[in-house]
């Protein structure tokens, strides 16, 4: 019988309280598991390091290229370039793959005699050497690697004998030395005893007693070299010097905006005279040496990283230029044809209410968290106080509340788990628990919030920052002897760039996709070091930043056309792995998502994208060449916001256009139409990167626009500073302000006598500026000029004023130069009742008819609902949700979100207190609310809640008593404190029976089964369709290793990489990227992407058996597609591993 397992999985745990709070400042962590949620989420790393020796004392980092190793028993891609190897347990098996897994062969075994151990363990690690050991009874075999490093050095217990297995090449033993030719791919290996040393052969085994000794190596020959002999020669005196300690540090001279990075390399010599170690250096480092550093003028190797060029020596040092960042773009949008504040303050508005989601994860959570943070920024620059202030409570409450642990809780609270020495956030996404993935990314969007909070709320980081710190700690600690995390997590300080995954649990070896958000922690950093004024922090996030730019530029865009295949077809890769790149990402194939993944997001801190303007101008030429970017295609992974911010980089008028031909588009998750609209113009009056121009302050960037140079500084301290550009320039910057040398010193106060106006109506418009030389000042409704005034007091009537809501601001003008006042609304028209009927009281109030505004949409007016999108069919062009139930039960309000409210117009006919009878249908099974009336901003009803009902379609009726009314005519305001539901757990399918389905009342009605509600859309141009829900399957009762034992011949697969499903979703394909072959119960041997293909109904009849808890894992995807024009939402699913019974594979190499 031919099997298959898939795997896809969660550990659930039962709920605990947390009696273990560790204060810290204000904010506080947990360091016992607070268990699962209600849907299951929550988890930590299974079992505990595989370590001994001195690492037993040390903080074991993860994310790193040799992490495999702590947690599995053994690892199969450990790659330090050039060499390529897997730990057994008869020693390390040592080859060369030049692209990809490591394959089924094992050209050369190195261990000591009877070595048979099932574990591998790291025994020491410095900043970019390990040492691992097999370690049984009496006897040990130790092997020390690092990156860049053609040698390999081994140890071994006084007593064994050293044991070489060469399962390939050609072998030519001399003296001491073992020489390996063609072993694999065409790669020689040396191997040296110490002096005096005799190799016995027995077949394809060689041993030593090494002459009494107990240390021997081994190297590479770099590719090309044919005389092997020379190169034994001229490599020994390197094959006795053993690495004991690599480390790194670093230096910034903010005079200079330069970074200096010195490699020291400290080393035991075990014989013969000389002490120089051979180490490689990559292309991110050999193209930034220091002018005094080391030259590596040796052989070459060539490696999936580009040429590594040895140094024969234990020291070197790179120098980078650090650009600059800033906060957010100045306030000069003025200057951009085309620009019209008040429809940039109309779209502050639509997101300057909105509320932080209570389903979330800790990934999703920072880009919401950084999409209003960008949206208030911009408020600030703008003069919009009021905006900026609600966005900064949202923010404020949202992280204070993740900052602090309390008893009982299981979301927004982080966790301490001490075994792996790593901070959790839960929820948890995207394996942030437990595999320890993408700690720097969540916690990059977290830092820049507590930096956005302590920017305008000074003080809060006495009370809130060492829990900040904590996230900075676990991410990158500075401090190699932290108490609690381990020295630079995320980053390899070596290969100058950060690892996304914990455990680095794939084939290829560790990994990172979004480059851009690795960069967004290191900028955040920057920034939360200089508002709290911690110079090692900002220093640290400037070398984080410099360094990681620089890989960056190498590996994944090659922006010098030197590492990447000759026929790679694209000009940047979305994954960089151990041994490998590609253009894929963990949800799509799609070329649109492989560019948008290593842009996003783009904001102040992202000008390192542009320091390069042939690249840029490359690269986007490449992109209208493979996207639909141009014609503004309909494809959720072509990111429309993002492609045009970079494009701005070079051409922002062309992405002006882009953006105003296409203003229904569907907005990425975490992306503010205010920030893209605002960057858009700022950058066109800006003009492009001055990258060759530095700042003596970090927080600081140059701009030239055709010749009008622009310089920028943003000064966080409380006293004024003057910044000075290395072309000479000196900008005076005021304290916690950002400053340019264009205008931004012309500011005013437009204001008007009165708010609100009839139709026809005029208002008198009135600015006010401190500004001294005024040469004139005009006024503005949107886009359209009013009327200008030349003379103080600077006046306008505005006439005959039409219906809706009016976007008035000013001018003010000094010569040529001028700066913008803030936005006011004027409301010109009437709050009515709808269809101008006013409800009696005794009466009927029907919740669908709110009252209207006579110049249009009622928002902020009668009404306030979190989103555009009208997910009902009832008043469609309205804002508020609301379904049309037939005579029955009226139009009814539906899709409830927290702070959303209406309002109706009544007449009372007697003052007294009356009974309140409401109507009410819900589907949940928690129920919802509470709900509750005011008028003229006085609560007249306690806090109302409603109870599940079975359905949508089952209604039913409550009574409350005793509200209060005052005769005459009111407006009543209904308002939702939380209107949302609970998440609850569902069985749609249990013991082979369809219990619920999922859709609209519409579907549950046709199909004449109960249902969980799921019909929503993804924006709020988009009419709302039936969706896929959070599907789980439950966890079963095998094991991994009983469903393992139990497959004669089968395939077993990890993740997707590809997939196709038609039309029905009836018959489907999966790719996955990596899988094993299984055969007689055991796991035998790696296969690079096989694929399944089958029919829904069959494939899950052939389902025989289901993992248990300890296989199940939590994944999702951001992009479940469907409808058109296609709409996307995100979904998670969790799942056990499953044994699928005769399914057709394919594929697999």
């Amino acid at each position: 019988m031919k099997n298959f397992v898939i795997k896809t999985s969660l550990l659930l745990l039962p709920v605990y309280l947390i009696p273990n709070i560790i204060p810290v400042g204000s904010g506080s962590y947990t360091t016992s598991f607070p268990g699962t949620d209600e849907a299951g989420r929550n988890s930590f790393p299974s079992g505990s390091p595989q370590v001994s020796g001195p690492a037993l004392n040390k903080k074991i980092p993860t994310n790193d290229w040799w992490s495999q190793v702590i947690k599995e028993n053994h690892a199969g891609n450990l790659f330090n370039y050039p060499l390529s190897m897997k730990t057994t347990n008869n020693g390390l098996v040592v080859s060369y793959i030049p692209w990809g897994v490591f394959d089924d062969q094992e050209p050369i075994v190195v261990g000591i005699s009877g070595l048979n151990i099932n574990q591998a363990k790291i025994y020491d690690f410095s900043d970019w050497t390990v040492t691992m050991e097999w370690a049984q009874n009496n006897s040990f075999f130790q092997t020390t690697s690092g990156i860049g490093m053609p040698f390999l050095y081994f140890t071994k217990d006084s007593e064994s004998v050293a044991r070489i297995e060469i399962n390939l090449g050609t072998v030519t033993v001399s003296d001491e030395t073992i020489l390996i030719e063609d072993a694999r791919n065409g790669a020689d290996f040396i191997i040296y005893a110490p002096t005096g040393s005799v190799w016995n052969q027995n077949g394809s085994t060689f041993t030593s007693n090494l002459n009494g000794n107990n240390y021997w190596s081994m190297v590479m020959v770099p590719q090309g070299e044919t005389d092997i002999e020379l190169i034994k020669d001229e490599y020994a005196e390197f094959a006795y010097v053993f690495p004991q300690n690599t480390s790194v540090s670093w230096s910034y001279d903010e005079m200079n905006s330069k970074l200096e990075t010195e490699f020291q390399i400290d080393v035991e010599v075990k014989e013969g005279p000389y002490s120089q170690i051979l180490q490689g250096l990559l292309p991110h480092q050999w193209n930034n040496l220091s002018s005094n550093s080391p030259i590596p003028n040796g052989y070459t190797f060539e490696t999936v990283r580009g040429e590594l060029r040895t140094l024969e020596g234990n020291y070197f040092k790179t120098e980078n230029t650090f650009i600059g960042i800033l906060p957010t773009l100045p306030a000069l949008g003025h200057y951009s044809i085309g620009y019209n504040p008040g429809e940039l303050h109309n779209k502050i508005s639509m997101i300057e209410n909105d509320e932080l989601p209570l389903w979330t994860d800790s990934y999703n959570e920072g880009q919401l968290m950084n999409r209003l943070i960008q949206t208030a920024r911009i408020a600030d620059e703008i003069g919009d106080e009021d905006a900026r202030d609600n966005i900064i409570e949202t923010v404020k409450e949202r992280l204070e509340n993740w900052l602090t642990a309390n008893t009982n809780e299981v979301a927004f609270i982080f966790y301490y788990n001490d075994t792996w020495s790593t901070l959790i956030g839960y929820p948890a996404g995207h394996g942030q628990d437990h595999n320890v993935n993408d700690h720097h990314f969540h916690w990059g969007y977290f830092i820049h919030a507590a930096s956005f909070v302590e920017q305008y709320s000074p003080g809060w980081a006495e009370d809130w920052g060492e829990m900040v710190n904590h996230l900075v700690r676990d991410a990158a600690s500075l401090d190699r002897n932290d108490s609690l995390f381990p020295f630079l997590r995320s980053f390899s300080p070596f290969s100058g760039h950060c690892w996304a995954n914990g455990f680095a649990t794939f084939p290829q070896g560790n990994d990172q996709e979004s480059s851009s958000e690795s960069m967004q922690f290191n900028s955040a950093l920057i920034h939360w070091g200089s508002v709290t004024g911690n110079t090692e922090i900002r220093d640290l996030g400037i070398y984080l930043y410099t360094t990681e730019q620089t890989a960056i530029d190498e590996y994944w865009f090659d922006m010098y056309n030197r590492n990447f295949a000759s026929n790679y077809p694209y000009s940047l890769v979305s994954r960089v792995w151990g041994n490998s790149y590609d253009n894929g990402t963990f949800w799509t194939n799609d070329i649109a998502a492989s560019y948008g993944i290593e842009m996003y997001p783009i904001h102040g801190g992202s000008f390192y994208l542009s320091h390069n303007l042939g690249y840029v101008n490359s690269l986007w030429s490449e992109i209208t060449s493979n996207t639909g970017i141009l014609n503004n295609e309909v494809n959720p992974n072509l990111w429309h916001d993002v492609f045009w911010k970079y494009f701005s980089f070079i051409d922002p008028a062309s992405a002006i256009d882009l953006y105003d031909s296409f203003p229904g588009r569907d907005l990425k998750f975490g992306i503010s139409d205010a920030q893209t609209y605002y960057w858009l113009h700022s950058m066109n009056a800006l003009g492009q990167l001055r990258s060759e121009i530095t700042a003596d302050h970090p927080i600081a960037l140059s701009f030239n626009n055709n010749g009008q140079l622009t310089y920028v500084a943003h000064n966080y301290s409380d006293s004024p500073i003057n910044v000075s550009f290395s072309d000479g320039f000196v900008l005076n910057v005021e304290p916690n302000d950002m400053s340019t040398n264009r205008g931004s010193s012309i500011t005013g106060n437009i204001f008007s006598d009165f708010y609100q106006a009839h139709e026809n109506g005029n208002i008198t418009l009135h600015i006010e500026s401190d500004f001294q030389n005024i040469s004139r000042v005009e006024f503005y409704d949107g886009s359209i000029l009013l009327g200008e005034d030349n003379s103080f007091p600077y006046e306008f009537t505005a006439q005959n004023l039409s219906l809706g809501i009016h976007d008035f601001y000013g001018k003010i003008f000094s010569g040529t130069e001028f700066g913008l006042t803030n936005v006011i609304n004027i409301q010109v028209g009437e709050q009515v009742p709808y269809e101008n009927y006013v409800v009696s009281i005794p009466g009927t109030i029907e919740t669908g008819k709110f009252d209207a505004f006579e110049g249009g949409v009622g928002q902020d007016i009668s009404y306030y609902d979190n989103t555009q999108a009208n997910q009902g069919t009832y008043r469609p062009n309205e804002y508020v949700d609301v379904e049309y139930f037939g005579e029955a039960e009226g139009p009814t309000l539906g899709w409830i979100e927290a702070g959303e409210w209406v309002e109706y117009s009544i007449t009372v006919e007697e003052p007294g207190f009356y009974d309140l009878e409401y109507r009410y249908a819900s589907g949940v099974p928690s129920g919802g609310g509470p709900f509750f009336f005011e008028i003229n901003g006085t609560q007249i009803s306690s806090d109302i809640y409603v109870d599940y009902t079975s359905d949508w379609y089952n209604w039913s009726s409550e009574t409350i008593s005793d509200i209060e009314l005052n005769a005459g005519e009111h407006v009543l305001r209904l308002f939702f404190d939380d209107g949302g539901f609970k998440a609850s757990k569902e069985h749609l399918i249990k013991d082979g029976v369809l219990l619920r389905g999922l859709g609209a009342l519409e579907s549950q009605e046709r199909s004449e089964v109960p249902a969980v509600a799921n019909f929503r859309s993804c924006s709020w141009n988009r009419a709302p369709i039936d969706r896929m829900a959070n599907l789980n399957l439950e966890a079963g009762d095998s094991s991994f290793e009983d469903i393992i034992s139990s497959i004669e011949y089968g395939v077993y697969m990890e993740t997707n990489r590809s997939w196709s499903i038609d039309d029905y979703r009836n018959k489907f394909q999966f790719g996955s990227e990596y899988g094993t072959l299984i055969e007689n119960g055991k796991i035998t041997k790696t296969l690079r992407d096989p694929n399944y293909r089958a029919i829904t109904v069959p494939f899950w009849n052939s389902l025989s058996k289901v993992g248990d808890e300890s296989t199940f894992e939590v994944h999702g995807t951001p992009n479940c597609g469907k409808g058109e024009p296609n709409q996307v939402i995100r979904v998670g699913h969790a799942s056990p591993i499953c044994l699928f019974d005769n399914i057709q594979v394919f594929g697999g190499a």
